[in-house]
């Protein structure tokens, strides 16, 4: 019975401090969510790629270092893929050469 009781204690804390990452996690990504909707609707009225490219960089920091810390969220692991395949693409957008 100590045994079960001391394994239980054992394991609650790393399952808490796993959701206390997610959460801290999401909680960033949504506020960086709220500045890159900001951000596409300046890009469309005005061309600055600039910012956008800078805050979809700023995600992608976010988030490998999220994956590095937490290997075994997969669903987190998916989504950096595709969001370095999104910054790929604004970066090149920024690298090509303006129309006069």
């Amino acid at each position: 019975m100590a045994l079960a009781i001391s394994l239980i204690t054992l394991t609650l804390p790393s399952q808490v401090l796993a959701e206390t990452n997610r959460q801290a996690y999401n909680n960033k990504m949504t506020l960086l969510q709220v500045l890159l909707d900001g951000a596409k609707e300046r890009a469309s009225d005005t061309g600055d790629l600039e910012t956008l490219c800078m805050l979809m960089s700023i995600g992608n920091d976010v988030t490998s270092r999220y994956t590095q810390l937490n290997p075994e969220d997969l669903q987190v692991k998916g989504r950096l893929g595709a969001m370095r395949d999104d910054l790929s693409l604004c970066l090149a957008l920024l690298e090509e050469p303006k129309s006069l």
